[in-house]
C-alpha cells in the first residue's frame, strides 16, 4: 500500500494534457492527495506521466487494476470513457471527480442511482465557469424561466470536433468574423462538440433544468480567450455571469480555469471551512 495519507489515494483515468496537468499540479501545491495510479487506454502516456511524479504511481494494465491502489477517482478522459470509468468507480465504493460532466449529463439516472446504491459521491468541477453558486441558489426560490449558454472560442478550439460540417471546417480556417457552429440543446451540443461544452452540461446540472437550456457555441477569429456567457430569468430575477479564460497551453479545447477548477475542489476537500454552496 502507497505511504501516502490513508484516504487520500488517488487513481487518475486519462493521462492527457487535462489529466496529467492536474496530476502535476497537485503535487507541486504539496496537496494530501497522491496520485498513486494511472491508467490510459494509451499505456505510454500513463508511462510518461509516470515518470514526471514523484509519488511514483503505479501504471494499471486495465481499467479494473486502478481501484485496489486508490481512494478516490479523477476521471479525466473523453465523454464516451467516462461512463464505464464512473460504474466502475461507484461499483468499487471510490468517491469520483468527473472532469467529463458532459458525460454525466447523457447518464445522469443511471449514475445518480449506481451513486445511491453504493453510498459514494460523484464531484463535478464547476470547470471554466463562474455563476453557478448564484444559478443553484436561484432555483431554490421557483422556476427558471429562460437559461442560456453563449461559448465563444477561437477557431483552432474547435478542431477535431465529430459535430463539424465540411461548410464549417472551411469556414473556421477562412471565415474573418465570428459565426455560430451550433445553436440547440445542450445534448445535440455534448454530441456534436463533446470536447467544448462541458460548460454547457454543467450549466445544466446546476440548473436541473436542462430542457430549458439553450447553447449557442460560437467561433471567433478575433477571440483571444475562451468566452462562455450565462443568462438566467426566472422567479428570482435575472442572472448574467460572463467568464473569460485563457485558452490552456497544452489543450486550446478547454481553458486554463477548467483545471484550477478540479484542484480548487481537491482543495475544498482537504479544508474544514467551505465557501460557497
Amino acid at each position: 500500500m502507497s505511504a501516502s495519507r490513508p484516504g487520500r489515494r488517488l487513481a487518475l483515468v486519462g493521462c492527457g494534457a487535462i489529466g496529467s496537468l492536474v496530476a502535476e499540479l497537485l503535487e507541486k501545491k504539496k496537496s494530501s492527495f497522491k496520485v498513486t495510479a494511472l491508467f490510459d487506454p494509451q499505456s505510454e502516456a500513463a508511462a510518461k506521466l509516470s515518470k514526471k511524479l514523484k509519488s511514483n504511481p503505479v501504471v494499471c494494465g486495465q481499467l479494473s487494476h486502478v481501484f485496489s491502489e486508490c481512494d478516490w477517482v479523477l476521471e479525466a478522459a473523453s465523454v464516451k470513457a467516462a461512463l464505464p470509468t464512473a460504474e466502475a468507480a461507484l461499483k468499487n465504493r471510490k468517491p469520483i471527480v468527473m472532469m467529463s460532466t458532459g458525460a454525466f449529463l447523457l447518464n445522469e439516472k443511471r449514475l445518480s442511482q449506481l451513486a445511491k446504491k453504493y453510498t459514494t459521491k460523484i464531484y463535478l468541477p464547476s470547470g471554466a465557469l463562474c455563476g453557478l453558486d448564484g444559478l443553484k441558489a436561484a432555483r431554490q426560490i421557483g422556476s427558471i424561466k429562460k437559461l442560456t449558454i453563449t461559448s465563444t472560442k477561437p477557431p483552432r478550439g474547435f478542431e477535431g470536433a465529430p459535430g463539424l460540417t465540411t461548410a464549417q471546417k472551411l469556414a473556421l480556417a477562412k471565415n474573418k468574423s465570428a459565426f455560430y457552429l451550433y445553436r440547440g440543446d445542450v445534448w445535440g451540443a455534448i454530441k456534436r462538440f463533446p470536447a467544448n461544452v462541458n460548460v454547457a452540461a454543467t450549466t445544466a446540472i446546476a440548473s436541473k433544468e436542462p430542457a430549458k437550456l439553450k447553447v449557442q457555441v460560437v467561433a471567433d477569429p478575433k477571440a483571444t480567450l475562451n468566452q462562455h456567457e450565462i443568462h438566467a430569468e426566472g422567479d428570482f430575477g435575472e442572472l448574467t455571469a460572463i467568464t473569460r479564460n485563457r485558452p490552456s497551453k497544452m489543450n486550446p479545447k478547454t481553458s486554463a480555469l477548467a483545471i484550477q477548477a478540479a484542484l480548487a475542489l481537491f482543495e475544498r476537500l482537504e479544508s474544514y471551512v467551505e465557501v460557497g454552496n
